[in-house]
């Protein structure tokens, strides 16, 4: 009877630790990113992305930044979120969430008449 006890207060436990665990909420949220922030600031925040990529505007020289950071979640099931900021004139400007389709494991460089888009894993 104790034995039984001990086995289902320990095994209660390691559940509620297990399931604390896993994160059902993103670190990538109005909480912790704000419209305007630094390309630096959440460097510094989040860390090195593991892709990143950016357009050029031939026309106007303009810059459009994209860092992708990987999130597992415990969402109705395992989940692995991308989280996708871009950056114009080194501020943030948005933050898509979803999944990534394809993997890219090379540098992609796209030339078009208007802009040029190169796309590369960290």
């Amino acid at each position: 009877m104790m034995k039984s006890k001990i086995i289902w207060f320990v095994s209660s436990i390691l559940f509620a630790l297990f399931m604390n665990s896993c994160s059902t909420r993103s670190k990538f949220s109005s909480e912790s990113l704000n419209i305007g922030m630094t390309k630096e600031q959440v460097l510094a925040k989040f860390g090195k992305p593991y892709k990143s990529s950016f357009v050029q505007d031939k026309e106007t020289g303009a810059i459009e930044e994209t860092l992708f950071y990987r999130e597992f979640l415990y969402i109705t099931g395992n989940s692995n979120i991308t989280n996708i900021l871009t950056f114009k004139a080194g501020k943030l400007i948005s933050l898509k969430q979803g999944q990534e389709s394809g993997s890219s494991t090379q540098t992609t460089i796209i030339n078009t008449p208007q802009s040029t888009v190169v796309q590369t894993p960290n």
